[in-house]
């Protein structure tokens, strides 16, 4: 499958366009937090941005906001990959008129909506639904619609060009690096705990990668497509966000794939032929300093009996995943937890309210080999602040 190229002018040209009817109800002051907020993250202040985000009410429980208290958590802690994670994301989120950004935005929600979200639109004009739901559900969460526009068609290249200030630009070096990265077919291989392996179908090596958590992802035959860019550390290379289960037809067929974009042609032909569930596709959860989904997360840390009250709350608008996040923390210096949990473990220590909580609770002095030990199964930054878990632990004051 071959894909046009973008161009400026064609972000104004008719077709798709990523609607946004709250925006109906926004103020003047409104709009201008929003634009802020956007100044701030292109600079790579992400506490600003969370404060502007914050200050338009229909944004407070928005997704975007859970990756903006992340980052802004992390602030001093940033590694070099999660900058260029940073950036990758926020290209599938321009806007900007006449920018050739926002025209890969467009086209990619254009070919994504026409491959694998026809039968959504469909439906949606056929019941008197807003089809405009559809648009904004693939452009926030499709993992397709992101692959698309941040590599296939140029997103990121663009967003480095045009967009990054301050901080953001420069700390952009490796995803300069990333730009190029094609998708490729793995199969996740046995590995000791905190490491990640996977062959890759198309060389037959094994590949180690830094460890986010992908391995959650896969189901009992371990296949997956995703794109391997450069980490910036050891190991290194790592998935540019969280890979894709798939079975193994796809994955080999995305790992012989010669052309630019053959994996979105295996991909469509899994799911027109039954062999990929669809609802893979599109996630609410788009993490960007683990791969471990926070659903995942309020999963592994709720005892079953209580999860589909926890859903319930989560849905209410309570913090059920920061309180699984402390949960998997507490078992983790407990001993509930082995060291094939240790993704898990990273990914809770990253939550900024599973973190604090674990800070003020959790600093015993019989806590300290639990954390020392964690801390030798998982990167930075989940490392470090492991490592901060034990330094505290048995000492006066935080």
């Amino acid at each position: 499958m071959t894909f046009s190229a973008p161009t400026p002018s064609s972000a104004r040209t008719p077709g798709f366009r990523r609607g946004r009817r709250v925006s109906d109800l926004m103020t003047p002051d409104h709009h201008a937090f929003v634009e802020s907020s956007l100044a701030a993250e292109r600079a790579g202040d992400a506490a600003s941005a969370l404060d502007y985000h914050r200050g338009v009410p229909m944004f407070r429980r928005s997704g975007h906001g859970v990756v903006l208290e992340q980052l802004a958590d992390l602030a001093d802690e940033m590694a070099p990959w999660i900058w260029a994670r940073w950036a990758a994301y926020q290209c599938t989120r321009v806007e900007d008129t006449g920018t050739a950004s926002a025209a890969a935005g467009r086209v990619s929600l254009r070919h994504t909506v026409a491959m694998f979200h026809g039968d959504d639109m469909a439906r949606a004009y056929e019941s008197g639904g807003d089809p405009m739901r559809v648009i904004a559900r693939v452009s926030g969460q499709s993992w397709v619609f992101h692959q698309i526009c941040t590599f296939e068609l140029g997103g990121l290249e663009s967003f480095l060009e045009e967009m990054p200030t301050a901080r953001l630009a420069e700390e952009c070096g490796l995803a300069r690096e990333w730009v190029g990265a094609q998708v490729g077919g793995y199969r996740v291989e046995s590995s000791p705990p905190g490491t990640l392996v996977v062959r890759d179908l198309a060389t037959k090596e094994a590949v180690e990668l830094l460890d986010l958590g992908a391995a959650v992802h896969a189901d009992e035959g371990g296949w997956l497509i995703g794109r391997l860019v450069p980490s910036g550390t050891t190991p290194g290379l790592m998935f540019d966000t969280r890979p894709l289960a798939v079975d193994r037809r796809t994955a080999s067929a995305a790992a012989r794939g010669q052309r630019r974009g053959q994996w979105v042609v295996a991909l469509h032909d899994a799911l027109r032929d039954g062999r990929v569930d669809p609802a893979v596709l599109c996630s609410e959860d788009r993490e960007l300093v683990t791969d471990v989904a926070g659903l995942r997360l309020l999963e592994r840390g709720t005892p079953p009996a209580a999860l589909a009250s926890a859903h319930a709350a989560l849905a209410d608008g309570r913090d059920e995943i920061g309180r699984a996040a402390y949960r998997i923390l507490r078992g983790a210096v407990e001993g509930t937890f082995g060291d094939d949990d240790a993704a898990y473990v990273a990914a809770a220590v990253v939550h900024p309210r599973g973190y604090a909580e674990a800070r003020r609770q959790l600093r015993r002095p019989e806590h300290r080999p639990a954390w020392e030990h964690w801390a030798g199964l998982v990167p930075d930054p989940a490392r470090g602040r492991l490592r901060r878990l034990a330094e505290l632990s048995g000492t006066a004051a935080a």
